[in-house]
């Protein structure tokens, strides 16, 4: 997975492609673990691919908006470090101590919900009154 992070970052590919590949990668690391436990590995390809599809979305969405906030050209790089970073420790923590994995899923859910309200909201900053 850090190879094919690299490579996306060096090929520079498109973000569908990316999360193409995130989906396949989660479906097919979700069924190699149910396998792994003694169970019946296809369950694990649609689960899979469904939660890395909203730990995609719950991320894209989350780093976008703190993209958004940034001043042009001011931390654009850190950040998809940071976010990197991110991803990299949620991954090793569900592989060392898998029920924390439902955490992180919770997590994501969480962000989601979260956004959306915030998109909602009504911005009430510094108003002008004449």
């Amino acid at each position: 997975m850090a190879a094919l992070a690299i490579a996306a970052h060096v090929l520079e590919l498109p973000l569908p492609v990316l999360a193409a590949l995130g989906v396949a990668l989660g479906a097919l690391l979700f069924a190699g673990s149910l396998t792994e436990g003694g169970r019946d590995g296809w369950a694990g390809l649609p689960l899979g691919a469904a939660c890395a599809a909203l730990a995609w979305y719950a991320s894209a969405r989350f780093f976008a908006r703190a993209r958004a906030r940034l001043a042009p050209g001011g931390g654009g790089g850190l950040l998809d470090a940071y976010g990197d970073l991110v991803a990299l420790s949620i991954a090793l923590v569900s592989i060392v101590v898998p029920p924390l994995a439902f955490g992180a899923l919770a997590a994501f859910i969480l962000l989601i919900v979260r956004g959306r309200s915030a998109e909602e909201r009504k911005y009430e900053g510094l108003r002008i009154l004449r």
